[in-house]
């Protein structure tokens, strides 16, 4: 069952407020980081394929300047920034080192079916998402979004529900957009409280346009790199 727009925006703010009471008591990154990046902050090799919306340019440029915002006070414990190009909102997401081992077999068996249900949805059809502030991702730190109403929701959660078909993702979709992955070390109370003081310091208050014709198939290499595939 769906859950209406309060419902959805409610559960996204409790999440948020959750991710930042874990940062002040026995937090530290979860497991896959160490298979993404490596201590000085280098992107690892993790290859999967994924559907997204890339951002538009004028939203990148958003995005960008909270990026530089948090690494301006947060850059130590950061592994490098992400490229502006490749900013995006993960819709669903599908193959990688977490889910098999098999990834060259997940790949093919997702890449034709992956077009059949683009060629679907893909439109004109676009949807305004409004940031909630900034959360801990637990491998990275994000801006949370909501759609701004009911109708653009459903449009939202019956789109990625369409790719279930490929392989079904059951958790609480939490539309964000990733600034900046966590570097894999252990983080000491102290830190832990400086990195919760400024996510919730940073003004995160924005808009942005998902737009269904930037919404694709890519496989990535690392965190870093999405290659379109169509």
């Amino acid at each position: 069952m769906k859950p209406n727009l309060d419902k959805f925006i409610e559960k996204l703010k409790e999440l948020k407020e959750k991710s930042l009471v874990n940062l002040l008591k026995e937090w530290n990154p979860k497991n896959e980081l160490f298979l993404k990046v490596d201590e000085k902050g280098n992107y690892k090799n993790f290859k999967g394929d994924t559907i997204i919306f890339f951002l538009e340019e004028e939203d990148r440029k958003k995005v960008l300047n909270i990026q530089k915002k948090l690494y301006s006070l947060l850059g130590d414990y950061l592994a490098r920034p992400l490229s502006e190009k490749y900013f995006h909102m993960t819709l669903h997401d599908l193959c990688n080192y977490n889910i098999t081992k098999e990834i060259e077999n997940c790949l093919k068996n997702n890449k034709e079916k992956a077009r059949k249900i683009l060629k679907e949805v893909k439109s004109i059809k676009k949807i305004k998402m409004k940031s909630l502030g900034l959360y801990n991702g637990g491998s990275a730190i994000g801006i949370m979004f909501s759609p701004t109403n009911e109708e653009e929701l459903n449009l939202l959660l019956d789109t990625r529900k369409k790719f279930d078909t490929l392989i079904k993702q059951n958790d609480f979709y939490i539309p964000h957009v990733t600034l900046g992955y966590y570097l894999p070390i252990e983080y000491n109370d102290k830190v832990r409280r400086k990195i919760y003081n400024t996510l919730v310091q940073i003004n995160a208050d924005l808009e942005i346009v998902l737009n269904f014709k930037n919404l694709e198939y890519v496989i990535f290499e690392n965190m870093d790199i999405y290659k379109l595939q169509y």
